[in-house]
């Protein structure tokens, strides 16, 4: 009637982990839990230990530890066989019905808490991952931010040398000095004498003669009004 299980299993009361709400759904739609098989009632309830509960204390302080002691008794007591002690009429079948359904309930729910619970921890253990995964990804940008602020700052100062160069090429190309006698350009006038002299020694030997005939002529000249002047005197 109730299922089939080779021993009762042993439920424990958690603090709340989900609504009434999702209470109803599970109960409207089972498939949200694992399928799973109701047990067998078979113990016996003792019900010397149960006379002796003030129920009416337990749920105006919240008694857990009273629930978590008799769970399973209630849960999976069996009362087919009880009668009434004192006249002996079994319980009503009602009443049994009653009580059956509320067992089964509460085994359900026992169960979908088990289930949400170890399911709760896996989120939680996956959250954690997420959130290391996070952390590393953070790392990475921030490494990789690090080195593009490396990347630009060694872009600027190339930009600012190209730059500083272009300026130094532009004012070296109005300083060349330009061979007169072919179509080559230097740096400065050192290395232009330097050609002059090596690919054009003719030209070089000419303007030098050409600088010694204007000396002598220049000398000759002083000499003769050197000597004009001694004569008229």
């Amino acid at each position: 009637m109730f299922g089939s299980a080779s021993s009762t299993q042993v439920y424990s009361i958690s603090a709340p982990i989900f609504s009434s709400h999702l209470l109803g759904s599970m109960l409207a739609g089972p498939s949200l839990v694992p399928a799973f098989k109701f047990q067998l009632r078979r113990d016996a309830i003792d019900w010397r230990r149960f006379s002796a509960i003030d129920v009416e204390r337990v749920a105006r302080e919240l008694d857990l530890a009273t629930l978590q002691e008799n769970i399973n008794s209630v849960t999976f007591c069996n009362l087919d066989a009880e009668k009434c002690p004192y006249c002996q009429q079994p319980v009503d079948p009602v009443l049994l019905k009653v009580f059956k359904m509320a067992q089964l309930t509460i085994e359900y729910l026992l169960h979908s808490q088990e289930y949400l619970s170890m399911s709760l921890a896996l989120q939680e253990e996956q959250h954690q991952a997420t959130l290391e995964d996070l952390k590393r990804v953070k790392e990475d940008w921030d490494k990789q931010a690090e080195e593009l602020k490396g990347v630009k700052e060694e872009s600027r100062r190339r930009k600012k040398m190209i730059a500083t160069q272009q300026l130094l090429l532009q004012a070296g190309a109005n300083n060349y000095h330009k061979c007169q006698f072919c179509d080559k350009t230097f740096m400065n006038y050192s290395f232009l004498q330097a050609h002059m002299l090596r690919r054009h020694p003719e030209v070089t030997a000419a303007g030098e003669h050409r600088g010694l005939f204007h000396y002598v002529l220049l000398h000759i000249s002083r000499l003769i009004i050197s000597a004009n002047w001694f004569t008229v005197s």
